[in-house]
This record gives structure tokens, C-alpha cells and sequence, in this order.
């Protein structure tokens, strides 16, 4: 299920977007950047989060 959010972001925040898009040829939104934004942070939170064995 998608849900529709509105994120106020200034005209600087935009062009980033667009240049990690542009960075990344495969990504055609900036919606979809945003969400792999959220996901990699997220999985980098799991990773340190798993405890170390040894």
C-alpha cells in the first residue's frame, strides 16, 4: 500500500534531489530517491544494531 505524503523542502533540497537522481540513472523520481534514502539509513541502523559474534 502506497501513501501520499507532502514534505515541505526548500529549493536547495531540490536540486540535491535531483542530482542524486540524475546520479543515478535508474531512479526515475525523486519520490524513489527519498525512499531509498529512508531504507539504506534504515539497514545501516539494522547493521549496528545485530549484535557481533566472537
Amino acid at each position: 500500500m502506497n501513501h501520499t505524503v507532502t514534505v515541505n523542502v526548500d529549493v536547495a533540497t531540490l536540486r540535491q534531489l535531483d542530482d542524486l537522481r540524475r546520479a543515478s540513472p535508474t531512479v526515475p523520481s525523486r519520490a524513489q530517491i527519498i525512499t531509498r534514502l529512508i531504507w539504506d539509513a534504515h539497514a545501516k541502523i539494522a547493521a549496528a544494531a545485530e549484535p557481533v559474534e566472537g
